[in-house]
């Protein structure tokens, strides 16, 4: 139950803020209370444990309204159920239940001293001085709607989760003898020659003749294809439509913006990089060379660390409170630490400071005029929407619902699910994406319900009244469109050529830019390069194209193939040199993927737990019946 109350820092990439959001609910955190409640027809079935359908939505709103939140509104109640959260909160359901009712089994249980000892180390009931407060603690279980008798049962559940969870997959081991050669297969670096050649270098042959072009069209007839069109008939009623005469007086914009003085504040940003150190007296070394006058890249590429770039971000965006205290205690860039953190004993290397400010109101006002006047029109859509779906209801046809509200009805001879007509070029009228699946999710003749957009977008109804099956587009309206399909094509050609010669020259062991010189001279088509050292798993220190890594971790020193780029280049490449992974040069990031290797052999058992549990006390999930809620 704890973590309800747990504040969780936002990470500077969405991936990793929905990691966390993730986290925060997982089977050893309580999360928000399920009341677990007995239905006629309950929606999961854990052993004796059954939650009705309503329970496992709620929870679902739950988690979503948060990271929602988190997202800033980017983030949509249907995207956080296409993203997972709905089957993430199934499973932690059943896994609950499953752990609750083992721990009830082995009748395991938690003493008052260690259930006090968890509480009282909650930051979220400890004063300033960080010391356990009794009235916060009373405060927070008040604001939360929880007598402390089921808080302390949520809590007691929780703590034997955790350490049921911590029983089987906690304290594996990793040998170095097994983790070895997987750390040299993964962090073997590679260096290549290539030589690029470019469809776009290559010279555009003449236009041919109709007859070169029709032939082209038919042996590539799937590149031609028009989807599936769509004609339709919308009443479309948006905020635009309703706020011409809306005016926020000076008063109303003051008042808003002393409302909003949090979203007014820029907050003080640092642009941080750091390197992870195996101890302390590493770390503490690494701080003096620094300030003795060493750079801190050039000390990194001593020492053989990777040094992490986190970019310039605000501190509730840093990895951890330990490393974000430490890079905003100080208002001067230049090195700070060493910083000890569940991760390890880092430096951080502050690169630039910018101060926080409150932007005035003269900078904010037009958008806070602006939000203003969204939200009247949105006030005034709302009794306009239910004019349409009165109309709709009656039995009148969509033109008329458009005519009620005061809009015109939008007529669409053909279009396709992204907004094209029938040559794939954009149509004027620019509709919701929201609109259009809807267009291609209804029968022809069939009209839609009154239906709200997200974000207070707007409302609409729509009538489908014409469907054109997929069909190749007809030659003479494309023509231009397979001309120049064709002029790729032999460009494309004529660069793969020039790569083949290349591999030839670079297979004899002749030199890079004596085979670049060589192969397509005068086309200016040849690009020689070598590549900085890349792995073959993970993000290289350059770009390169994605077909390239592979490539080359597939030949022999000295030898050279042909790699074809997303783009449409043709790549010459040959492996320069090899760089094998070192354990004992690279200590510090062998550890840490062992201790990532060793993770995973943990989650390995608790999956195997898992299923062994589920067999044992049985469980049952009604999709059906869940999904059934989203559509009342």
């Amino acid at each position: 139950m704890l973590d309800t109350f747990r504040r969780h820092s936002q990470h500077w990439i969405i991936k990793i803020l929905f990691a966390l959001l993730i986290l925060s609910f997982g089977v050893w955190g309580i999360g928000d209370v399920i009341r677990l409640r007995v239905a006629s027809q309950p929606a999961i079935t854990v052993g004796t444990m059954e939650v009705p359908a309503r329970a496992v939505v709620d929870d679902f709103r739950r988690q979503a309204d948060r990271l929602i939140t988190m997202s800033r509104g980017k983030i949509t109640l249907e995207q956080a159920r296409e993203m997972g959260i709905l089957d993430t909160t199934i499973q932690q359901i059943v896994d609950r239940g499953l752990l609750d009712q083992e721990a009830a089994r082995l009748k395991l249980a938690v003493d008052v001293g260690t259930l006090r000892a968890v509480i009282a180390a909650d930051p979220a009931f400890q004063n300033n001085l960080h010391q356990f407060d009794k009235t916060r603690y009373e405060t927070v279980l008040e604001r939360a709607g929880l007598s402390e008798r089921a808080f302390l049962a949520d809590e007691r559940a929780s703590i034997l989760r955790s350490n049921l969870f911590d029983a089987v997959g906690g304290g594996v081991a990793a040998p170095a003898s097994a983790v070895d050669p997987l750390f040299r297969y993964v962090f073997e670096k590679r260096v290549a020659e290539t030589i690029t050649y470019s469809p776009n270098a290559m010279p555009a042959p003449p236009r041919p003749d109709d007859q070169v072009l029709q032939t082209y069209y038919k042996n590539h007839q799937a590149q031609f294809m028009a989807p599936e069109l769509r004609g339709g008939t919308i009443a479309l009623l948006r905020p635009a439509d309703v706020s011409a005469d809306i005016h926020p007086s000076d008063q109303d914009i003051e008042r808003s913006y002393q409302l909003r003085q949090d979203e007014f504040h820029q907050p003080a940003k640092r642009g941080l990089q750091l390197v992870t150190l195996a101890d302390e007296g590493k770390a503490q070394a690494f701080m003096a060379a620094v300030k003795a006058g060493k750079s801190f890249a050039a000390e990194s590429k001593a020492a053989k660390l990777d040094v992490v770039d986190l970019g310039t971000l605000v501190k509730s965006a840093a990895p951890n409170t330990e490393i974000a205290d430490a890079a905003f205690g100080t208002d001067q860039t230049g090195v700070v630490g060493p910083v000890q953190s569940p991760l390890g004993w880092h430096v951080v290397n502050v690169t630039s400071v910018t101060p926080g400010k409150d932007q005035p109101l003269a900078d904010v006002r037009a958008k806070i005029v602006q939000d203003l006047v969204k939200a009247e029109a949105v006030n005034r859509m709302y009794p306009l929407s239910n004019d349409m779906e009165d109309k709709i209801g009656a039995g009148a046809a969509v033109e008329d619902a458009a005519t009620a509200v005061g809009v015109k009805p939008i007529r669409i001879t053909a279009i396709d699910v992204q907004g094209n007509g029938p040559d794939g070029s954009p149509l004027p009228v620019s509709l919701p994406a929201a609109v259009l699946q809807k267009m291609f999710a209804t029968a022809k003749g069939d009209s839609t319900d009154v239906e709200k957009l997200d974000n207070d977008a707007g409302y609409y109804v729509l009538r489908v009244d014409q469907i054109t099956p997929p069909a190749v587009r007809p030659f003479a309206l494309i023509k231009d469109k397979v001309a120049a399909a064709w002029s790729l094509d032999q460009r494309e050609q004529a660069a793969r050529k020039l790569a083949e010669a290349a591999v030839a020259g670079l297979n004899k062991g002749e030199a890079l830019q004596a085979v670049a010189d060589a192969v397509g001279a005068g086309a200016g088509a040849g690009k020689a390069d070598t590549t900085q050292p890349f792995r073959r798993i993970g993000a290289p220190e350059e770009p390169l194209p994605p077909t390239l890594p592979p490539a080359v971790f597939k030949l022999g020193l000295g030898a050279a193939q042909l790699v074809d780029a997303p783009d449409g280049s043709a790549i010459a490449a040959r492996l320069k040199q090899v760089i094998p992974a070192d354990p004992k040069a690279e200590a510090p990031l062998f550890e840490n993927f062992r201790a990532q290797y060793a993770k995973g052999l943990g989650n390995d058992l608790l999956g195997s737990y898992r299923q062994a549990l589920e067999q044992q006390i049985g469980v049952s999930i009604n999709r059906s019946l869940i999904d059934q809620q989203f559509d009342k």
